[in-house]
């Protein structure tokens, strides 16, 4: 019989306040409660032992309800409809209910889904929301490494249900133990989930239940991440604090990170921590906390207090634990993981999120490093940090040996107070200005930097530049006395000035703030006393001059750049004369050749201009010959190869023979790392120039398969970051270059299709920056691309009178528009050299349009 209500709610209080104890002073408890009622102690006593021995805690997923509603309703749910497709069999419990696979109804097309939804007696105010929660972040999360959502709906009892990507496979260490791979394979295979949960990270989505069963590997070796059911969107309102289903937890705890365990809010440090665990699995087979019994208690101080043994460590001892008679792992890898991999590990589960790694794109970037033969940014732990663990272990003797003395410094103390008062207080003002300054470089060198390459990280580094800004005005009004600050100030505002809107980096198309940036920089490194103009004092102004060029160019001030340029140049050359054999000179040389070909390449002064690549590709060629394995050099050579090739005559073989070699170095190196935007965008450059050289050639059929590839690349770029300008530029340039090609190869409707494209980010970039002479100048090419086509048609003979003269018609006006844009600038004083007899060449193509107008004009009665 069940107890009464009144007994049960006493049975109810003691169990709860019992099960709150250690199990050591449980019995005092009982003991003290329930006096001689035996009866009382032994239901609190079932109940404790009950909940000791329940396993599931630790075994099943967040969330999982297994049990406590029956099966009924899974064998109910074979065969309904819902959507398009119907119910085959449960594949699994999700956190908020249970998922069926289901096949295509109604015979349009044959696929399988997989199908999520809340069981029945779940569907509380908090499940509804947390399900409607994962069903929005889904919507939203598009990548090849996330099961992708479908669809989505409501049943007939009025819950929410959505329809996802079925993937079939097996958790990434099932994947990985059965198949043996070698530790370098494991390493690339969770990188990719790494991209993936950054990928998360930048669209704002925390995990928060990260775990082998929700990353699941497919026969074909992809992996893909399930199961958003407990995510977070990082700017969402704060949840509740508990569900409304007792006992359930929104984490699965061998996975979560030590402050889901306490409670405390979860960042994306947390998904750090949860990959830490599974990339220590990976490594070793096993997990990083060994119990000797399965009591949730045990786990959670495992998890806060314990520091896991290295991976080297554990993987030796598995080795030894193995028989020879079962498969084992291969014993030189223990010695593998010794060094840069343990502390990889260690460095990504610590128990403070602030000495984890900042980002999931830190930790993969550290496991590239390691793959690459490189130093990691990962280092075992400091004696500062074990004191500090120390005193946290023994903190009653250490309390009472700081009161003792304490109590023998007091009079010391008291008697000293007033004469170091201001001593204090000054060395606490420059604590404060201290910490400025670090956040300042931390933001611009740790947090920007982890995200700089990524795709899609476009508004984060809006956000990072708009905040560094803030502290660095500050610090520059105290950097005059500081020599060494001052230089640090300047090469921040050097970096913003990059971010903000150098074209040769993904920008925020702000150049206007980009100059100012840029001219703050140089008067600070300027304004240093000659005592300090030193070797490296020297390179950064050179690279201050290259910078402030970069910009003026793009405001049309091609003189101004020209001279920034040549002083660029001029101090890199000093210095390679007095420093040749150094490799960060000769590497700063060859960039400063690079630069001043790019600005005469806005003259006509075109032998200088191929003077200077050759001479940057003679630098380059050596700097590889001792620094084969150096990406940047590998980088910079292709670059060089690229810019020689489009520099020489055309009609010259080794033009082309040059930039196609260049394009394929440039592939090579985005295929080593997917994760690196720079290198992708620079493979769509390489196509973009081959495909110049060989419409300059005249080989119109190679020009458009030139051009057809950069165009893939930049759309796949400017997709992955929408918001960044350089993207963004690049893409409406590759439609403008390829309508050009489509209209030289007789396809002048398609021409016309590719220009608007071109034509409608043109316009868009030209009124969020409408002082960017480049981007105006850009413009009136889209409008020519219009014209060449309408004009295309106009001469073509198969079609009719009518036609021809519609086409005529058409073309003039763009025409008229290009030669005004021309003018305009030629107005403002921003036109380039190169540009000079353009408004006078569009108003020939203009009078051309006009004259065929009137030769046709009478043929069709008009």
């Amino acid at each position: 019989l069940m107890p009464g209500k009144e007994r049960w709610d006493q049975i109810k209080d003691l169990f709860e306040a019992a099960a709150d104890l250690p199990i050591t002073e449980r019995d005092a408890l009982l003991r003290t409660r329930c006096g001689d009622d035996s009866a009382l102690r032994r239901e609190v006593e079932v109940l404790l032992a009950s909940d000791a021995a329940d396993d599931e805690f630790i075994s099943t997923p967040a969330f999982d309800v297994r049990g406590v509603f029956g099966d009924e309703e899974d064998v109910a749910q074979i065969g309904r409809q819902y959507g398009a497709y119907r119910i085959l069999r449960e594949i699994g419990r999700g956190g908020l209910g249970a998922v069926y696979l289901a096949e295509r109804a109604d015979a349009a097309f044959e696929k399988q889904v997989a199908i999520k939804l809340i069981r029945r007696g779940l569907d509380t105010e908090d499940i509804l929301r947390r399900f409607r929660n994962e069903r929005q972040i889904l919507a939203q999360l598009d990548h090849p490494n996330i099961a992708r959502l479908l669809d989505g709906g409501t049943t007939e009892e009025g819950l929410p249900y959505f329809v996802m990507e079925y993937v079939e496979g097996v958790p990434m260490t099932t994947y990985c133990e059965e198949r043996q791979m070698p530790i370098r394979d494991r390493l690339k295979l969770f990188r990719t989930i790494c991209a993936a949960v950054a990928y998360a990270h930048q669209h704002l989505v925390i995990h928060r239940d990260l775990k082998p069963s929700n990353i699941l590997v497919t026969t074909a070796g992809e992996p893909k991440l399930l199961d958003f059911g407990i995510a977070k969107l990082l700017h969402a309102e704060p949840e509740a604090a508990a569900l409304t289903i007792p006992g359930l937890r929104a984490m699965t705890p061998e996975y979560a990170s030590p402050e889901q365990i306490r409670g405390q809010p979860v960042t994306t440090g947390s998904d750090v921590y949860s990959l830490g665990v599974i990339f220590y699995e990976l490594l070793t087979g096993r997990s990083p906390y060994q119990l000797k019994t399965q009591e949730p208690a045990e786990l959670e101080r495992a998890i806060t207090d314990t520091d896991p043994a290295k991976p080297s460590t554990v993987l030796r001892e598995r080795i030894l634990d193995t028989p020879p008679s079962e498969a084992r792992p291969i014993p030189g890898e223990a010695r593998a993981l010794r060094g840069d991999l343990d502390n990889i590990a260690l460095m990504a589960m610590r128990k403070e999120p602030a000495r984890r790694y900042a980002s999931v794109g830190e930790f993969s970037g550290d496991i590239r490093r390691h793959l690459d033969g490189l130093p990691v940014h990962a280092r075992t732990d400091t004696l500062r940090y074990r004191g500090t663990k120390f005193v946290q272990r023994h903190r009653l003797a250490v309390a009472a040996a700081v009161v003792v003395l304490v109590s023998l410094l007091a009079g010391l103390i008291a008697t000293a107070w007033q004469a170091r008062r201001a001593d204090r207080e000054r060395v606490l003002a420059e604590e404060r200005f201290d910490q400025v300054r670090r956040l300042a470089h931390s933001l611009m060198y740790e947090i920007h930097d982890s995200v700089a390459n990524l795709a899609g990280s476009t508004p984060t580094r809006r956000l990072i530049v708009s905040r560094a800004l803030e502290y660095l005005d500050t610090l520059s009004r105290g950097a005059r006395q500081n020599p060494e600050l001052q230089r640090e100030v300047a090469t921040a505002y050097e970096k913003i000035g990059d971010i903000q809107g150098n074209p040769y980096s993904a920008n925020l198309g702000d150049t206007d703030d980009a100059l100012k940036s840029y001219r703050k920089a140089l008067a600070l490194r300027t304004a240093l006393p000659d005592a300090e103009k030193s070797v490296d004092l020297q390179m950064e102004l050179g690279r201050s001059y290259r910078g402030l060029g970069d910009i003026l160019e793009q405001k049309g001030d091609v003189a101004g750049c020209i001279a920034n340029y040549q002083r660029s140049l001029g101090i890199f050359a000093q210095m390679a004369a007095l420093h040749g054999a150094d490799f960060a000179v000769q590497d700063e040389l060859a960039r400063a050749y690079d630069t001043m070909g790019d600005g005469l390449g806005r003259t006509n002064r075109s032998a200088e201009r191929s003077d200077c690549y050759r001479k940057e590709l003679s630098i380059r060629e050596n700097l590889l010959a001792t620094h084969s394995h150096d990406r940047k050099q590998r980088r910079a050579t292709a670059l060089a190869l690229m810019k020689t090739a489009m520099a020489s005559d055309a009609h010259d073989s080794t033009a082309a023979e040059n930039a196609r070699r260049g394009a394929k170095m440039m592939e090579a190196l985005s295929a080593d790392d997917s994760q690196d935007a720079r290198a992708r965008r620079e493979v769509g450059w390489a196509y973009y120039s081959l495909g110049g050289i060989l419409l300059a050639a005249g080989d119109y059929p190679g020009t458009l398969e030139a051009r057809q590839k950069a165009l893939a690349v930049r759309q796949a770029t400017a997709a992955e970051d929408p918001k960044n300008a350089q993207a963004t530029f690049d893409l409406a340039v590759s439609y403008a270059d390829l309508a050009e090609a489509l209209t030289r190869n007789g396809r002048a409707e398609e021409a016309i299709g590719h220009a608007q494209h071109s034509l409608q980010l043109l316009q868009q970039l030209t009124t969020a920056d409408p002082s960017n002479a480049v981007y105006l100048r850009n413009l009136a090419l889209s409008y020519e691309k219009f014209g060449e086509a309408y004009s295309s048609l106009g001469r073509a003979p198969e079609r009719s009178t009518a036609e021809r003269l519609g086409a005529w018609n058409n073309a003039q006006p763009w025409y008229q528009k290009a030669a005004d844009v021309f003018l305009e600038l030629r107005r403002h004083g921003t036109l380039m050299p190169t540009d000079n007899k353009e408004p006078e060449r569009f108003a020939g193509k203009v009078k051309e349009c006009q004259d065929w107008a009137a030769k046709l004009k009478p043929e069709v009665g008009g």
